[in-house]
């Protein structure tokens, strides 16, 4: 379809309903929250847990590779059990480790679990920011979408009158 004056006027004012509620509730919450409602301390914390969370889970990914290869020296050494079951060394290796990785393995599910609590805690109050953002940009999309129909339906009805004409 061809655009004329009144559908450029539409597609513009389509794109500043996606564009300005959205990114103006935004830069108010930012400013909001760095300006008013965070005080120096608060910002602090904040900043400290995100960085204790991030280098916990840099920590934590370096653990898992280890841990990982020490598990798969330990199926080994299992297997290895199975076809010598008289070695009283490697009876003795198997059960050491059976013990650590038995409760290794709760640890490697705990972490990930402190993680996400730390970083949560860490934005606590801006969830009922973002959930007001959220729906900012749900009202943002469906007034863009009201308004293409109705573009379409302007440049639909202007090249209808020009045939008719």
């Amino acid at each position: 379809m061809k655009n004329n004056a009144k559908s450029i006027l539409l597609t513009v004012v389509e794109w500043l309903v996606l564009i300005a509620p959205t990114s103006g509730y935004a830069i108010y919450c930012y400013e909001d929250t760095l300006q008013y409602t965070m005080t120096a301390q608060s910002k602090g914390c904040f900043w400290t847990l995100i960085a204790v969370a991030i280098l916990a889970a840099v920590i934590f990914q370096i653990f898992r590779k280890k841990y990982d290869r020490f598990v798969q020296g330990y199926i080994q050494q299992k297997t290895d059990l199975e076809t010598n079951p008289d070695n009283k060394l490697l009876i003795k290796a198997v059960a050491r480790k059976a013990e650590l990785v038995d409760n290794l393995d709760y640890v490697v599910i705990l972490i990930p679990i402190l993680l996400l609590c730390t970083v949560l805690y860490a934005f606590q109050t801006a969830v009922e920011q973002l959930i007001t953002l959220l729906t900012v940009v749900s009202g943002s999309v469906i007034a863009k979408i009201g308004l293409h129909a109705i573009r379409l339906n302007v440049q639909r009805r202007d090249m209808l009158r020009r045939i008719d004409k």
